[in-house]
């Protein structure tokens, strides 16, 4: 893992199944992607389960179970959300070392937790935005941190097995955060280009700019791409209205085949669970 900035892992929220406590997970993820087992959190307000992807980011699939929290929680108030709901970024250094180097937007780094499936704990230290909600009216427009503080293994246990998906994804390829108007675009864009070290690419109301990996993996050239811009049509003006921000689609790579050309996309969430856009790109 380089000192640079790399995509540590996406959150998206689902229902959880009240008899397990954890995320109750539709076709589109059992058909679609090897499950790994998550937990509890140590504050008992979520529950989660993984999807371990070979560049080391990973997608984590997570449901409140305790409703009477979530009226405060960082990614409340409504516990019935669907959809992306954050993101995270991680590095080779200590919490510490990486506080310093983003205090201007982000608070102390906060150490957390949570119990494995299996019994063994997992613990790690998380720097957020500054401000409530990180500085958001809701969480997710600027991306926190996440520091292992037990190895980053117990926490993100890849393997051959577990990062091999029926769909055939092997990493992210495109993230877009879109916002309400040109201030909020250029507030954002700025604080990207401080966290990332990059100007990013200009082009009319849109701003790109690349994260590294976490690991490199044959097939996938550079990094994840993010994509910051302005709504491009009503309804997408109308998903920004309340937060002042949206997801658009999160795009995963697989390698190009035969039946698959290079370039050509695939939507996953069209099987009447939609999480608000899921694609696969043949690269």
């Amino acid at each position: 893992m380089s000192t640079t900035q790399c995509l540590d892992h996406l959150i998206l929220f689902v229902p959880a199944d009240p008899d397990t406590r954890l995320p109750k997970l539709p076709p589109l993820f059992k058909d679609n992607f090897t499950l790994t087992p998550g937990g509890v959190h140590a504050d008992g307000v979520t529950s989660n389960t993984l999807i371990l992807l070979a560049d080391g980011c990973y997608i984590e699939l997570i449901s409140f179970i305790d409703d009477s929290k979530v009226s405060n929680h960082w990614w409340g108030p409504d516990a019935d959300y669907v959809g992306w709901k954050d993101w995270c970024l991680t590095n080779s250094k200590s919490p510490e070392e990486n506080y310093n180097a983003v205090k201007e937007n982000h608070s102390e780094p906060q150490h957390g937790g949570r119990k494995r499936a299996d019994g063994v704990d997992v613990k790690w230290a998380v720097t957020f935005p500054k401000g409530g909600k990180g500085g958001q009216h809701v969480r997710g427009r600027i991306p926190f941190f996440c520091h292992d503080t037990t190895p980053r293994n117990v926490r993100v246990p890849l393997s051959k097995e577990n990062t091999a998906h029926p769909c055939g994804a092997l990493g992210v390829r495109q993230i877009t955060i879109i916002v309400k108007d040109e201030a909020l675009l250029e507030q954002t864009r700025h604080a990207y280009v401080a966290l990332l070290s990059k100007d990013g690419i200009e082009q009319g109301k849109s701003v790109t700019l690349s994260v590294g990996r976490v690991q490199d993996e044959g097939g996938l050239d550079g990094g994840a791409v993010i994509v910051l811009r302005l709504p491009k049509d009503e309804q997408e003006s109308t998903a920004v209205t309340k937060s002042g921000y949206s997801y658009g689609n999160v795009v995963l790579s697989t390698i190009s085949t035969s039946d698959h050309s290079k370039g050509t996309q695939t939507r996953l969430d069209e099987d009447g669970t939609d999480v608000r856009g899921l694609w696969l790109e043949y690269v």
